[in-house]
């Protein structure tokens, strides 16, 4: 991964643990140019990793790593490999698959839902009712249609909007570090976090 990356991944771990507002991609990255918002997002989705937890057999033991799935059109190129290659979390490696409309989105713990799913969003949400996944998608009411956190753009920063609902049906216990940063979406009512 590269230094300006690493630093990218490391600044959004560390405004997560400080429980510091959104991430600015446009005056972020050292040297002056500025950071591409799915470079922000990447180093999102690696630290939600951190942030979240599954029931317990959900995600493989240690030393298998913890997959990272992209499902439709992939926005990210080799972002999300470089965010990710030389990381790890809890010592685990981080694997990037890509999803094809035969693979079970199932069987990654993170799944980010590209917006060219949006058609497709109800019929996902169906085939993942029940399973432990972290969905993270980008596109206007996911949350609402039933995704747990969607990455929001306002301006030059990346922020993020959380569905309690969504991640209590998907057995997920997301830390109040990250609940702190969000906007939460709860049980079909919204209100801004406690901070």
């Amino acid at each position: 991964m590269s230094v300006t990356r690493r630093f990218l991944v490391w600044s959004i771990g560390f405004a997560l643990i400080a429980s510091a507002p959104g991430a600015s991609y446009a005056q972020a990255r050292p040297g002056g140019q500025p950071f591409d918002e799915y470079e922000v997002k990447a180093a999102f989705l690696f630290n939600f990793a951190k942030f979240v937890a599954w029931p317990e057999g959900v995600v493989p033991a240690a030393p298998a790593p913890i997959v990272i799935g992209i499902l439709g059109e992939d926005p990210f190129g080799a972002m999300l490999e470089d965010v990710t290659s030389s990381e790890r979390v809890n010592g685990r490696e981080i694997l990037v698959r890509r999803l094809g409309p035969a693979d079970d989105p199932r069987s990654c713990p993170i799944l980010f839902i590209s917006e060219s799913e949006h058609r497709r969003l109800p019929e996902i949400f169906a085939r993942l009712k029940g399973a432990n996944v972290l969905t993270v998608g980008d596109v206007e009411g996911f949350t609402g249609a039933g995704g747990v956190i969607r990455l929001t753009r306002e301006d030059s920063r990346v922020g993020l909007e959380i569905s309690l609902a969504a991640a209590e049906r998907a057995g997920l216990r997301i830390s109040s570090r990250l609940l702190s940063l969000a906007h939460i979406v709860e049980f079909g009512s919204e209100h801004e976090a406690q901070r």
